[in-house]
């Protein structure tokens, strides 16, 4: 944390006039050929594995995709010890320009998103450290290094390694947790790249952040939300006979049945509108909707019975609450009109007492949000070439970051827009300005008849880092 605390120092002692983020590098000379490229990988600095693999259904066009290895420091201050991180390599050109990200959870995909089909860049996905395969060895596993600070210079360290082979312009995206790992990275690494994209990228405040039920309070006031609401009571009261009876069905026990029910309840709203919204509100049940009409919605959005991706071990999904209960934060996701209705100790329990219940060795230091509220700090007042884009209905926009004031960057909400926000869902004016912002990062002009692809492509990585979350999220009894 010595970098953070230097640039959290630096910001409160030097106005509004600083230029973070001193470039001392030496350009690199990047050196690739389409014949070669295999080759040229292998050589790359600290890739020790290079597997070309099929792509598979979530790529479009003519790329050659790899499946890298590269050895990350557990430690970036302290490089004793090391784990593999996976990378993800599309490759559509040398001369093309290349988009980056670390989802910030496992990954499992070869997939293009909006970017990467709309300015048909080299696309480079990197799996979140302890995530997946991506993993210390057991004696090595250190939960004081699930820092934002070390997950940035991960991304730092592989964009170093892959500027041995591309020498396009460089920009990096992301989503939701994704998202603020970007932002995250071009805090500490501003001279990196040419620019930063990130999507729906919340920055929690607290450990427990209140300021997204606020939002969501002011923000969604139709009746479709507040019919939604009384979706929620209604079936944890007046329906809640009817849903353990199918629960019971279901499960085939009625063991279970009420914790199931209270889980699947206490963020339903919330996982509405991350999820669905507004395209799904004629489908909200009133009142007057049949017990099955009642049902079959409710299990349906939930996603209770649904397919999710693949899991993670425990460890791993511990890794994720660790980094949220420590520095990144998380939401308030149950609302008041449901919270005094949960009777599961399950679906009340906190993060941060699953986490100690789960692993009581572990010490769990106290919530320490300065590097967010930096970061905060940073993108309002100094970042340049960053383009964000929320969504207007998107419950994860209570953390949005604060719209920054530089020229070259900017801030975008797409009108009743969920999680999956994507430009193409801008109204056509701001589109267009939001295209040339990411034009200017890229280096070259969007190519708009892939537009329809992106869109499906942006829609394809949101359904799968909606199924990784999932699974991480609803671990039911």
């Amino acid at each position: 944390m010595r970098r953070a605390a230097l640039l959290s120092l630096i910001l409160a002692a030097c106005g509004d006039n600083v230029d973070l983020g001193i470039d001392t590098s030496e350009p690199v000379a990047a050196v690739c050929s389409e014949g070669d490229l295999d080759q040229l990988l292998a050589k790359l600095p600290d890739i020790t594995s290079v597997k070309p693999t099929a792509c598979g259904n979530y790529v479009d066009g003519q790329v050659r995709c790899y499946l890298l290895t590269i050895t990350q420091p557990i430690d970036h201050a302290a490089p004793t010890s090391t784990f593999p991180e996976r990378v993800y390599l599309m490759h559509r050109g040398c001369d093309r320009p290349t988009v980056v990200a670390d989802w910030g959870y496992s990954n499992d995909y070869f997939f293009d998103d909006e970017l990467s089909t709309l300015f048909q860049a080299n696309a480079i996905w990197i799996e979140h450290r302890y995530q997946g395969e991506s993993i210390p060895a057991g004696a090595d596993w250190d939960w004081h290094q699930l820092t934002i600070e070390n997950g940035a210079t991960d991304m730092h360290h592989v964009i170093d390694s892959f500027k041995h082979l591309y020498g396009a312009h460089w920009v990096s995206t992301g989503a939701s947790k994704g998202g603020i790992t970007a932002t995250y990275h071009s805090f500490f690494f501003p001279h990196d790249l040419d620019g930063a994209i990130p999507y729906v990228a919340p920055a929690s405040r607290s450990r427990v952040d209140p300021v997204y039920q606020t939002r969501i309070d002011n923000v969604l006031t139709d009746a479709c939300a507040q019919r939604v609401r009384d979706s929620q009571v209604a079936a944890l009261t007046t329906r809640r006979t009817m849903m353990l009876a199918r629960l019971t069905d279901k499960l085939g026990s009625a063991d279970s049945a009420p914790d199931y029910l209270d889980e699947m309840t206490a963020t339903f709203d919330w996982g509405f509108w991350q999820y669905y919204g507004e395209p799904y509100c004629a489908q909200v049940p009133t009142a007057t909707a049949t017990d099955a009409a009642f049902w079959n919605f409710y299990a349906g959005v939930s996603g209770i019975f649904g397919p999710a991706g693949p899991g993670n071990d425990e460890l791993s999904n511990g890794a994720l609450d660790y980094e949220w209960l420590t520095e990144q934060g998380f939401a308030l996701q149950i609302g008041a009109h449901v919270a005094p209705l949960l009777q599961s100790s399950a679906a009340t329990m906190t993060m941060e007492d699953a986490f100690v219940a789960q692993f009581p060795d572990v010490e769990l230091p106290a919530y320490d949000g300065s590097v967010t509220r930096s970061t905060r700090h940073w993108v309002e007042h100094y970042a340049k070439n960053l383009l964000l884009i929320y969504g207007d209905y998107d419950p994860w926009s209570g953390g949005a970051l604060d719209k920054p004031t530089q020229p070259s960057s900017a801030r975008f909400f797409v009108p009743q827009a969920n999680h999956g926000a994507q430009i193409a869902g801008l109204a056509d004016a701001d589109r267009t300005v939001a295209l040339e912002y990411a034009a200017r990062m890229f280096g070259v002009q969007p190519v708009m008849t892939m537009m329809a692809r992106a869109s499906q492509a942006g829609a394809n990585r949101d359904a799968i880092l909606a199924r990784t979350l999932q699974r991480h999220l609803m671990r039911l009894p």
